[in-house]
This record gives C-alpha cells, sequence and structure tokens, in this order.
C-alpha cells in the first residue's frame, strides 16, 4: 500500500493523532537533588530543580517547548550541560581590604568556612573581625572597616566581592562601586558624602547569582525599615537611636500602601493565595497602629487589575481592604501568560496622579501623604519592558528629593526557586541608609514566615496594647503576652494581665488568704522558658467593695462582687514580643486597638465588644489550657441567670436572683462552653476562681477585657 495511503488512514481512524503535541523526554533527573513539573511532560509544563541546603541547581528550571524539546534558561546557555548537577555553595572572597588584612586569601570559600580581618595600627575596625560563610552563600555579620576617622564621612568600607572608586570622604564626596566577576551587585553602586556625615543610599553587597535571603534575616530588616515609618506615624512614639531613620507623620498624617500581587502563569494559584494571605496579615497590623492608611490592592500578570484603589473610601476600612484581598482571584489572569512589572506600577502612578489631582498640588493634604508600595512577584518581569521608568514617573509626581525621601519606599520582593532577576528587583528597591527594601526567598513558605514576623511589637517602646504573634509557630505566651502567672510562694494560684508596664490586673479573692505578700511573686513573659523573670509586688490594690460574707445573712454563701485587684510590680517590665499590655476599654490605647474614630466614648466601646447576644470567649488555665466559653448578653443573659436561681445547694433560700447576678457580672457557663462552672455564681462558689484567669476575651489578633461601661472586670 503507498506510504501516504497508510497515513492517510491512520488519520482516518485516530483523528487525534495528528494534533498530539509531543512530550518532552523524563530523563531529566538531577545528581544529588529532585525537581517538579508544573504540568507533567507536556509542553508549556516548567520543570523546577530543587537542591539540598548549601548546594544549588544548574540548571534551575527547564521549559518544555511546543517541538518536545527541553529549554533551559538563557543565563545557563553558554554552560555545557549533559545533565542537570547540584553544586556546591560558595561565599565570594575580598577583592581588597583597606588599611588591614584578611585570611584566608581563596578565590571563593566553601560553606562553613570564616573570613578574619584586622587593622593596620592607627585605625580601628567597625564591623565584624570574624564572618562566617552560611549555606546561602552570603557572609553572616556586617561589614570590616579599618578607619581612622578622618573623613567628614566614616569610611563607607569595600564589601566582600566589590570594588570601590574614589578614597575621599569629604562632604559631597562620592564613592562608586561593581561586583568582581558574575557576581550581583544589590544596593546602590554610586553614594555620596552628605552633610549630617551620613552617605547617600544603601550599602552595596555583591552577591551570587543564586543566593538567597533566609526569613530570619528578611523579617527583621523589613521591620526595621517598615517600624520607622510606624513608629513614627504613631504620635506617642518616642523617637530611640536603634530605631535610625524616622518618618515625621503628625496624627493628621497618612500612609498609603500599595500591594502588587503577582498572578502570572509562573505563579501557582497556591503560591497567589499565599501572596494574598502575607498581605492580609500585613494590612491587620497596620490598622493596630493610630495612622491613617489607605490601602490599594494591584494584581497583574499581563496586565494589571486594580482591586482596590486609595481614591476609594474603603481603602480606609480595614473590613473592606481584608475582604477585598480574599476575594482577589487568581483565574482573573488566566489569559496572562506573562509578567508586566512595569504596568503593576503604572497603574500605581496613574493612582497617585489622580490623587494629586483631587486633593491639589500644593495642598499639605497631598504633600504630607507618605507612600510604600510592596511587590510580590516570582520572578523577572518578560514584557512591557524594564519597570524602571515607572519608577521614575513615581519618583516625579511625589517630588522625590532628597529632602523628600522618606515619603516613598518601594519593597521588592521576590521569591521562587527560579532565576529570579537580583538586577531588576535591586533597581526597583528604594536605597536608603542602614536599610533593605530588595529580598529573594526560596519558596511561598519563607515569605510567610517574614510576614508573620515583621511587624515585631517589640521595637516600639510606647504602649502598643493586645498585638499578639498569631504565627502558626508561635508560642501560647506569644499569642497572649498580656498573661502573667501570680504565685504566693512557689505554688501558682492564679493569673493575672498586664495592663501597662508595671501595673497587673487580676482578681481579688487571690489575696483572700494572703499572709505575707512580700513573698508572693508575680512571672512575666513564658515561665517555662528564657523568657520568664519574676517580679516583687510593691503594692497589692484591692477593691475596697470585696467582702466574699457580704451576702451570708441573705442565704448567699460566697459573693463575689468587686472582685478585682492591681498589683503594682517593683520593676518595669521590658517589653517584648512576650510580654505586651492588653487593652483595657475606655482608653486611647484600646480606642485604638479597636480601629474606633477619635473621640469615641465607652458606650462605643461597650456596643464593639458586646455586640451580640452569645459573645465567643476564653479562659486561660495555669497550664496553659484554653477554655472556651460564651458570654451572653441581653435575652441570652435572662435565660443564663436562671441556671442560677435553680441551684438550691449553694443558695437554699435564694428568693432575688439579681442578689447573686447584679448588673456588675458577665454570664456564662450554658451549653457546651468548656467552662465546668454552670454559671457565674455557681463559678464563685469554689474552685473556679482559683483556676482561672480573670475573664479575657479574644478578638484575634487583639485581645480586650471585656465590661467597659458594664464592669471594669468579670470572671468566673
Amino acid at each position: 500500500m503507498n506510504p501516504q495511503m497508510v497515513l492517510l488512514c491512520l488519520l482516518l481512524v485516530c483523528p487525534g493523532l495528528a494534533a498530539a503535541a509531543p512530550s518532552c523526554p523524563q530523563n531529566v533527573n538531577i545528581s544529588g537533588g529532585t525537581f517538579t513539573l508544573s504540568h507533567g511532560w507536556a509542553p508549556g509544563s516548567l520543570l523546577t530543580y530543587s537542591c539540598p541546603q548549601g548546594s544549588y541547581p544548574v540548571p534551575a528550571s527547564r521549559l518544555c517547548k511546543s517541538n518536545g524539546q527541553w529549554q533551559t534558561p538563557r543565563s545557563t546557555r553558554s554552560i555545557r550541560l549533559t545533565k542537570a548537577v547540584c553544586r556546591p555553595v560558595r561565599c565570594p572572597a575580598p577583592v581588597s581590604f583597606e588599611n588591614g588584612v584578611y585570611t584566608p586569601r581563596l578565590g571563593s570559600h566553601p560553606v562553613g568556612g570564616n573570613l578574619t580581618f584586622e587593622c593596620e595600627d592607627g585605625f580601628t575596625l567597625r564591623g565584624s573581625p570574624v564572618r562566617h560563610c552560611r549555606p546561602n552563600g552570603m557572609w553572616d555579620g556586617e561589614t570590616a572597616v579599618c578607619d581612622n576617622g578622618a573623613g567628614h564621612c566614616p569610611n563607607p568600607g569595600i564589601s566582600v566581592g566589590a570594588v570601590r572608586t574614589g578614597s575621599r570622604f569629604r562632604l559631597g564626596d562620592k564613592v562608586s562601586y561593581r561586583c568582581s566577576s558574575n557576581l550581583v551587585l544589590t544596593g546602590s553602586s554610586e553614594r555620596e558624602c552628605q552633610g549630617n556625615g551620613v552617605w547617600s543610599g544603601t550599602e552595596p553587597i555583591c552577591r551570587q547569582p543564586y543566593s538567597y535571603d533566609f526569613p530570619e534575616d528578611v523579617a527583621p530588616a523589613l521591620s526595621t525599615s517598615l517600624s520607622h515609618v510606624l513608629g513614627a506615624a504613631n504620635p506617642t512614639q518616642q523617637k530611640k537611636e536603634n530605631l535610625g531613620r524616622k518618618i515625621q507623620i503628625q496624627r493628621s498624617g497618612h500612609l498609603n500602601l500599595y500591594l502588587l500581587l503577582d498572578a502570572s502563569q509562573s505563579v501557582l494559584e497556591d503560591d497567589f493565595e499565599v501572596f494574598k494571605n502575607c498581605a492580609s496579615i500585613m494590612v491587620d497590623r497596620l490598622f493596630s497602629f493610630e495612622i491613617n492608611v489607605s490601602v490599594a490592592i494591584i494584581t497583574f500578570a499581563s496586565r494589571p487589575q486594580v482591586i482596590m484603589s486609595v481614591l476609594n473610601d474603603k481603602s480606609r476600612d480595614v473590613t473592606e481592604v481584608i475582604d477585598s484581598l480574599e476575594k482577589a482571584n487568581y483565574k482573573d489572569h488566566k489569559n496572562g501568560t506573562g509578567t508586566n512589572t512595569y504596568e503593576a506600577l503604572h497603574s500605581v502612578y496613574l493612582m497617585m496622579n489622580n490623587q494629586m489631582q483631587r486633593l491639589g498640588l500644593e495642598t499639605m493634604a497631598w504633600k504630607e501623604i507618605r507612600h510604600a508600595i510592596i511587590l510580590l512577584t516570582d520572578g523577572k518581569s518578560n514584557m512591557g519592558g524594564s519597570p524602571k521608568p515607572a519608577v521614575d514617573n513615581i519618583r516625579e509626581v511625589l517630588n522625590i528629593k532628597q529632602n523628600r525621601n522618606d515619603y516613598l519606599d518601594i519593597y521588592a520582593i521576590g521569591v521562587g526557586k527560579l532565576d529570579v532577576d537580583w538586577r531588576e528587583l535591586n533597581e526597583l528597591g528604594s536605597k536608603k541608609d542602614g536599610e533593605r527594601h530588595a529580598f529573594i526567598l526560596q519558596d511561598t513558605q519563607a515569605l510567610h514566615q517574614v510576614f508573620e514576623h515583621m511587624l515585631d511589637v517589640s521595637k516600639f517602646t510606647d504602649t502598643i496594647c493586645g498585638v499578639g504573634n498569631m504565627s502558626a509557630n508561635a508560642s501560647d505566651q506569644e499569642r497572649t503576652p498580656w498573661h502573667v502567672t501570680i504565685k504566693p510562694k512557689s505554688q501558682e494560684t492564679c493569673r493575672g494581665a498586664l495592663v501597662s508596664d508595671q501595673w497587673v490586673l487580676t482578681a481579688a479573692h487571690c489575696f483572700r488568704h494572703a499572709e505575707d505578700r512580700s513573698l508572693w511573686r508575680v512571672n512575666v513573659g513564658d515561665p517555662n522558658s528564657q523568657w520568664g523573670k519574676d517580679f516583687l509586688i510593691e503594692k497589692a490594690v484591692i477593691s475596697p467593695g470585696f467582702d466574699v460574707y457580704a451576702k451570708k445573712d441573705q442565704g448567699i454563701l460566697e459573693f463575689y462582687g468587686d472582685d478585682i485587684a492591681l498589683l503594682k510590680l517593683a520593676q518595669k517590665v521590658k517589653m517584648s514580643t512576650h510580654a505586651r499590655p492588653i487593652c483595657i476599654p475606655c482608653t486611647v490605647e484600646a480606642n485604638m486597638a479597636l480601629r474606633r474614630p477619635q473621640g469615641s466614648t465607652c458606650q462605643d466601646h461597650e456596643k464593639e465588644l458586646l455586640n451580640q447576644q452569645s459573645i465567643p470567649a476564653h479562659f486561660v488555665a495555669l497550664n496553659g489550657s484554653k477554655l472556651n466559653i460564651n458570654l451572653k448578653t441581653g435575652s441570652e443573659r435572662s435565660n443564663c441567670i436562671q441556671v442560677v436561681s435553680q441551684e438550691k445547694k449553694m443558695f437554699p433560700n435564694l428568693t432575688d436572683v439579681r442578689e447573686v447576678v447584679t448588673d456588675q457580672f458577665l454570664c456564662s457557663g450554658t451549653q457546651e462552653d468548656d467552662n465546668p462552672c454552670k454559671a457565674l455564681a455557681e463559678a464563685a462558689s469554689g474552685g473556679c476562681p482559683e483556676v482561672f484567669a480573670p475573664l479575657i476575651m479574644a478578638t484575634n489578633p487583639l485581645a480586650i477585657l471585656p465590661g467597659s461601661a458594664i464592669s471594669p472586670i468579670s470572671y468566673f
């Protein structure tokens, strides 16, 4: 039979055969590592290699082309490869070290190796005398510099792997940097000595193209920069030396936050959800500070999509913003395969320009707005051209000059094991002395860790109440850092809550049988770790109205009205992630935590906290166990109180239940509550007050003591 006829018959019998695209070969194993496929062996599938810590893959990835052949990234095409391999990570070597010596002298250094620096006579060493090569190809510590203090600005030094041009450090002098070999420069390639004795820009670092950042390094670096914005934005924040740069935002000031989330095809849908979750974490915490915030949300692939604009009044409402984030849909960009970072940033520029037109170019309302852009992307832009012109337009519309440099912060965060473009991220990120704005993380899990820990409240010295660490890895104490344990001698008997750096709120009945209060201790922080510390009690203020036997003649054997005490600690508590105050209604701090407008009243707080007939709350027992309950109000409270009237053993001659459960009390313990006490009065009959802490109402991630106009504190 004619071969052409055979082929025709095959096509007629199997019409799909002609349309079937060839799959790519499966002999793609990597020596010493593993790989994943985005879409199996079909054309369009992305193969990503992974290696153990301390090594990196070459190539990092391959793409299955339509012709059934694997395509390697351009960065590795010049390398002759017969098979993918895991190569050992190396840290770069110094090119030069001024006014001193370093050892050992190697071409590059293995993971675990050390570099030691010493200065010549007459020069003082600044930075780290010994540096350690880490598994990500980065040196730990700080750049070693030998300085004699002769310049107007300190000697800026030469980071490992860098070459510097310029050796004069007087006012107006400039120095420039480049990296040796195939290293990538991040930071400022040029710096100028300024009048305040500080170099412009940020220190340049030369790093391997395959290097990445550890979450434990990124979180504090990002926190430091954001703390400068937020700490200064909080009008009660005092300037501390360790805070460095400070943006002066007055109480009427405003921060615009622009969240840019990459939804291009190379970003997996699950990873996009992590991007959203990280953005939600940041938004929720930002709104905990006393500053006006507007949030823009932009997702992008080949084209950007504005989910929320700062021009929208809803952008100032944390609930609306988080709801919009949750609704952002990865599939909205299903037809966009590219990454157009330029258009995403250009949409920010347009938003800024529209706001400027609305408010007026010369108005203080426009000039005093601070702007922060956070870009979350999995790699470099591959369409739309360089995004740098969009940044230049943004700087122009905001009139960013040396005296207005603090009005704009751009954070460029690359995520993923692909060839993320260090140069582009560095070009986009802001350059400010002592800060970093460009980062690369290995995966979205690392990104999530960063966002969970980046706003460490221990950086703030003033009272920021009710803020706990709600991350999955946080300890119970970090989640509720206001919890303290009270013990007369060695045995813990009660819990309390920090209300300031020196005062603890607890129950008066804890001191019912106290003999010598000088022996009592209050443990603040985690008692099972280095974070726990015992404090002496300087003074105990017991409510004068507390008398457990006040209504004994009415047939009420024990009554716990006015059961409240304040303890003044002999020393002030150092605020940290393990020790922060709780919020008390009717205070300025609680008003900020509840995100209520200035001038809110106690009644406003009561409506906010007790806005349902059944309100979820919980106890924390001495062993740390959380027991969930529901506080009853309205008609639910009436039903709850009826349980007390049926308790004939405890109240045999009770005629008026209101004598037991007064208006001062909340009621709980019914239905499926964890609390073993059936109702409030029953809880007051014996064991419960000795076991449980003062009632704490959780409003994740804040915690507020309920009550306000109802009662300053309630307990069971």
